[in-house]
């Protein structure tokens, strides 16, 4: 599973920290089946001769890589595109443009592999999953009138992923119903139905309705017309009458997930292209890296006299917000190139920021606001000229708060 990585960006002149995304444990009410069940939902693409069509959808098996969604978001389309939510600060990035920008990166290629047209659902199965990615559980029953339920979709005329609607069920009933997919293409749907006072909206369909839970109750299926705040969704035993299809049960394979970081021998030394530390203060740097490389913590420390000119130009045009996400993105893509899945440490002049990264799986070991109180010390030690202080001053607080943290 991918780290989650508690991030502080800072610019030389002044602090700039993002609140974290609130734990499971702090969580309450929808809060708390948001960040539960916000791993399963996914954006669906599907190309159609008149355009494209979007969707929503959830991830009902991991290990056959399924994810269960309306037929009308497919309809007869083979093939689509899956978007699981990509995160910044453990919140789910929710801009629509940073996924269209990233398809060959973020999209999942999917075959719609089962379908029941008359309950308006359809079941894809993925060629991948990225980490991080988790099943929605399904409940044991339908909801009974009046319990509270959750939805989470994309919908289109929104201009934010992964929203999320509180509702409460009105009704759980067998009902018939007509649908104009297009000018020309009007269907018949007959299917056991969830209605509630949930709004939702075009590009909502096919995303999960879950209980106090967060397991699967229903499928959003779409608002009723001309009436206000009715929307109805596909009951949960008509996806287990799906599920149970012969087509569907003959599916077989194992979860796919991109390969692990592969783990480091040694640590990565010091890198100082800015020319920020005399050579004797990077010796004493390497040396408390080594001793905290022993402990399975890995601290890589870079500088950079510029990032790239056309990244760079970028960003001065970029917003603040595009500006931070920009250059966590660099941060994360040095990482990758270290093979690495430790603590960084990046300081860059041009433009000028620093950055300190603490991943998910040391960051238990720390008190809290670790990230921060490195990040101090090395603002500090910039508007005072002396990052050598700063550097070792910074590691043995790492390596102190370990050795705190452990006892």
């Amino acid at each position: 599973m991918r780290s989650t990585y508690l991030v502080f960006v800072f610019t030389l002149l002044a602090l700039l920290s993002v609140p974290a995304f609130v734990s499971a444990q702090e969580a309450t009410g929808g809060a708390k089946v948001y960040k539960q069940s916000i791993h399963s939902v996914v954006w669906i693409h599907s190309t159609r001769p008149n355009g494209l069509a979007t969707g929503s959808g959830s991830l009902i098996d991991a290990e056959r890589r399924l994810v269960l969604t309306n037929f009308h978001v497919v309809e007869e389309n083979a093939k689509v595109t899956i978007f699981f939510p990509a995160f910044r600060e453990g919140q789910p990035i929710p801009e629509k443009q940073y996924y269209a920008d990233r398809v060959k990166r973020l999209g999942v290629p999917g075959k719609v592999i089962a379908l029941d047209r008359s309950a308006d659902l359809a079941i894809i199965q993925l060629e991948s999953l990225p980490e991080g990615a988790k099943a929605v559980t399904l409940a044991t029953g339908s909801p009974d009138p009046g319990e509270v339920v959750h939805s989470i979709g994309n919908a289109g005329k929104s201009g934010a992923l992964w929203g999320y609607v509180k509702g409460t069920v009105r009704q759980v009933y067998r009902k018939k119903w007509k649908a104009a997919l297009d000018k020309r293409h009007v269907v018949n749907f007959e299917a056991k139905v969830i209605e509630t006072d949930s709004p939702t909206n075009p590009g909502d369909s096919g995303g999960p309705l879950l209980n106090d839970n967060g397991e699967l109750v229903g499928v959003t299926q779409g608002g009723a017309m001309n009436a206000q705040l009715v929307s109805f969704f596909v009951d949960l035993s008509e996806v287990k009458q799906l599920l149970a299809t012969r087509d569907v049960k003959a599916i077989k394979g194992s979860a796919i997930t991109a390969k692990p970081t592969p783990k480091r021998t040694t640590p990565v030394p010091i890198t100082d292209d800015a020319k920020l530390f005399s050579p004797e203060t990077i010796k004493s740097a390497e040396t408390i890296q080594a001793e905290l490389f022993k402990k399975d913590v890995e601290v890589i420390v870079e500088t950079f006299k510029s990032a790239p000119a056309d990244w760079v130009d970028k960003a001065k045009k970029a917003t603040p917000d595009e500006r931070q996400l920009m250059f966590r993105e660099f941060v994360e893509s040095r990482l990758k190139a270290e093979k690495s899945d430790g603590m960084m440490v990046l300081i860059c002049l041009e433009p000028r920021m620093i950055s300190v990264q603490i991943p998910e799986r040391v960051r238990k070991l720390y008190p809290d606001k670790t990230a921060q109180k490195v990040g101090d010390i090395l603002i500090k030690a910039g508007k005072d000229k002396k990052f050598d202080d700063g550097l070792i001053e910074s590691l043995k607080l790492l390596q102190d708060s370990l050795k705190g943290a452990k006892k």
